[in-house]
């Protein structure tokens, strides 16, 4: 998915509310209105796995930690 794709799952997801208001992004605990700001920071086309509450933005992520996702199935 992209940067629009997950706007629109982030917001989707603000509008649930309860425990929906919290995503794991690379692995940092969010509230979901600070994860729809570092989405619109993002390239239009910047590549984004998103599963459940998880976030992962393979380029801001150490360079050992894409392998280890991989392994996986992200």
């Amino acid at each position: 998915m992209y940067r629009e794709q997950l706007i629109q799952r982030l917001c989707a997801r603000a509008r649930r509310g309860g425990l929906a208001h919290q995503v794991w992004w690379n692995g940092e605990l969010l509230h979901v209105s600070e994860a729809i700001r570092r989405a619109t920071e993002l390239a239009e086309t910047e590549p984004v796995h998103a599963r459940g509450d998880d976030v992962v933005i393979l380029r801001q992520l150490p360079p050992e930690v894409p392998d280890e996702l991989s392994a996986i199935g992200y």
